[in-house]
């Protein structure tokens, strides 16, 4: 609770010094969670070009955040605890091809996106899902390919993040 009413003072804060044109650059750090809570959350981009044409897990090339969870080696996330995650994820076919992508935990899809066969199609889903400590969650392309930039922008994402532990 404590945790949930520092977060609101911060917003409150931000929100009054962005809309009085008094301050510029506030930048309010989050105090750190005390030892005994759990945190994990993710985001990565860039689907790394070996994986957005086979079939099976998307590996990825950059890291924006992880706060507890991701794995680079294997390319998935493993809860730190067990809680309530919220995961997202996006993707775009290329120009004349389709996709569809799943969202899995384990072995088991849980949701899918598909983008279509005209013209760079996006695809997008979402979920809270319940996870006991150490299950995985991964992206798995299951059907045609997805389409990445080939300089530095990013089309392809995935968050994930602990919304409650239990």
């Amino acid at each position: 609770m404590a945790n949930a009413v520092s977060w609101l003072l911060c917003a409150v804060v931000v929100i009054y010094f962005a809309g009085s044109g008094t301050a510029q650059n506030v930048q309010l750090a989050a105090a750190p969670p005390p030892n005994n809570k759990c945190r994990g959350g993710f985001t990565v981009r860039k689907a790394d070009t070996r994986s957005v044409r086979n079939l099976g897990k998307v590996a990825f090339q950059d890291i924006l955040t992880n706060v507890g969870g991701w794995s680079q080696r294997t390319n998935d996330f493993e809860a730190p605890c067990s809680g309530a995650y919220f995961f997202t994820f996006h993707g775009v076919s290329p120009e004349n091809g389709d996709f569809t992508l799943a969202l899995m935990k384990g072995t088991e899809f849980q949701v899918t996106a598909y983008g279509g066969k005209n013209d760079y199609q996006q695809g997008s889903n979402s979920a809270v899902l319940f996870l006991n400590k150490g299950e995985k969650v991964h992206l798995e392309l299951q059907q045609g390919s997805i389409y990445e930039h080939p300089f530095n922008e990013a089309y392809t994402t995935f968050t994930g993040f602990l919304i409650e532990e239990f």
